[in-house]
């Protein structure tokens, strides 16, 4: 597809950092639960199916990473705040770090994936943007709130979504519609002071002049 060679490193890079994310969380597990635990054998059945389609490949990355690695860094960077377990932050500290590294390269990459494909690229992205709320569904889970699990990093279901739905509300939508130049994105709102320089880096990377993307109610490009 052409991309630049430092976002095909990174990405390679961000993948070797998933490995060492699972190893951490297996360890932690494996502490808790009092005996060695370990992947099983992965299940794969075939031939992986590999996109040369730039819009296509741009809206997976806006979805899993511009909406998706960009809220997981949030969270992991709150659990860190509250975990007071030795061994739950080292593990948290490198999770966080790296979480928020994946999603700059999310956002770089959709930036050079627009820049690059022009008008089909962008709808794809806008699309992907405007279906943000499933990705943020896809992080709920039923955790009961308590100071101990805070302590080993482990949040409510209730305190989890509001860190989620602000960072969706305060970073994600002003971020997504200053790469696009599209106010009118579903949702958008106001940068908030978690996103202030966030935006300024995303449009920054873009390239892109930030003017008025034409979209009509049901958030299609015009």
């Amino acid at each position: 597809m052409g991309a630049p060679a430092e976002l095909v490193e990174a990405a390679h890079h961000a993948a070797l950092d998933e490995i060492r994310h699972a190893g951490l969380c297996f360890a932690l597990a494996g502490a808790y639960g009092g005996a060695p635990v370990g992947p099983s054998a992965f299940p794969f059945g075939g031939a992986v199916a590999v996109s040369e389609d730039l819009a296509a490949v741009a809206a997976s990355a806006a979805r899993e990473g511009c909406v998706g690695e960009t809220l997981a860094a949030v969270l992991a960077a709150e659990q860190l705040g509250q975990a007071r377990d030795p061994a739950v932050r080292a593990a948290l500290t490198v999770i966080a770090a790296d979480e928020a590294r994946h999603a700059e390269l999310a956002w770089r990459a959709v930036a050079w994936a627009v820049a690059t494909g022009g008008a089909e690229v962008r709808a794809a992205v806008i699309d992907a943007f405007a279906a943000a709320e499933e990705v943020l569904a896809g992080f709920s889970s039923g955790a009961v709130a308590s100071p101990e699990l805070a302590a080993h990093g482990r949040l409510g279901a209730t305190e989890a979504a509001a860190v989620l739905r602000r960072a969706l509300d305060e970073v994600v939508r002003p971020a997504a519609a200053a790469l696009l130049g599209a106010s009118t994105l579903p949702g958008s709102a106001a940068a908030g002071s978690l996103s202030a320089s966030f935006v300024a880096e995303v449009v920054q990377s873009a390239g892109l002049d930030p003017t008025p993307c034409p979209m009509d109610s049901g958030g299609q490009a015009s």
